[in-house]
């Protein structure tokens, strides 16, 4: 068996694009690190067969999930060998149910809603994203 303990790095990056780092990944669980600079997101997402969760490391944010209207077709997709890189052109997603998370909270949806976490604050947001693996379809939005 292989154990691994990985330290989440949180020293400030300034790229255009959020940056993840891939920590875990087995056939049971996919484990992630983001860092998000001040206004970017983490594009909503929806594991058709497992729940999702987020752990806030540092700074604010607001967790959306979109209970109440799937975004639209054209407004999501599945990666595939159709869109390996790019994905459909950005679309305006429904209204979410917002919460106000910040360093210490686990944000969580359950399989079947499309969920994702924006930073609106002046600080970096790093969060560990974690996820049982579904091979079935993940699909993702684009905004």
């Amino acid at each position: 068996m292989v154990l691994r303990a990985v330290a989440v790095p949180t020293e400030p990056v300034f790229d255009a694009v959020p940056r993840k780092l891939g920590l875990w990944a087995s056939g049971r669980l996919q484990a992630s690190a983001w860092r998000l600079s001040p206004g970017q997101d983490i594009s909503a997402r929806m594991h058709p067969q497992a729940d999702g969760m987020f752990l806030i490391v540092q700074g604010r944010g607001e967790f959306q999930v979109f209970d109440g209207q799937e975004p639209e077709a054209a407004g999501a997709y599945v990666p595939s060998a159709h869109y390996p890189l790019d994905a459909p052109p950005k679309r305006p997603l429904p209204e979410p149910s917002r919460s106000q998370v910040e360093a210490g909270m686990v944000c969580m949806a359950p399989a079947g809603l499309f969920y994702g976490l924006v930073n609106t604050s002046e600080e970096q947001l790093v969060a560990v994203a974690v996820t049982a693996s579904d091979t079935s379809g993940t699909a993702w939005t684009v905004r």
